[in-house]
């Protein structure tokens, strides 16, 4: 069974934890082992969101630094990037695992400088103007999804 590692910052923008929702649940349906690496404030707002552990049941969670020490038999790597802190938590699981990794870089405004930095660092980029609205980035989670 392929184990996709999720990684997911500050959970200031609104679409985030229901694209990390959608994107969790759309994997265990195609019955992917799912972990998450999460900073501390988007693993309380998951679990809020799924208090009945519908969508987290059999997710793996780890506090997003502690994931860098690594994990065993991670095979892919996907990640919510809206800010500098995401370009510098995916270029640095990339280079932890050696595996090919999918950012999704999202926000009012796409910063192009954060497109071209994880481009340079050998990561599938896919781009996605939202911040309320999650539509936009769910329909990347699908392309992602089509090519893993």
């Amino acid at each position: 069974m392929m184990s996709i590692l999720i990684v997911v910052g500050c959970p200031e923008p609104p679409a985030l934890i229901p694209s990390v929702l959608y994107l969790i649940n759309q994997l265990k349906k195609k019955g992917f082992n799912v972990v998450v690496a999460v900073n501390h404030a988007a693993l309380k707002l998951l679990e809020i969101a799924d208090d009945d552990k519908y969508y987290l049941k059999g997710v793996g969670a780890v506090d997003i630094d502690e994931g860098l020490r690594g994990i065993e038999g991670i095979d892919r790597i996907i990640t919510f990037v809206h800010n500098d802190g995401g370009v510098s938590y995916t270029a640095t699981y990339k280079v932890k695992y050696n595996k090919p990794t999918y950012a999704i870089v999202f926000g009012r405004k796409i910063n192009s400088d954060h497109v071209e930095a994880l481009k340079n660092s050998n990561i599938n980029v896919y781009t996605a103007r939202a911040f309320h609205n999650p539509l936009p980035i769910v329909n990347k989670i699908k392309e992602i999804l089509a090519n893993i």
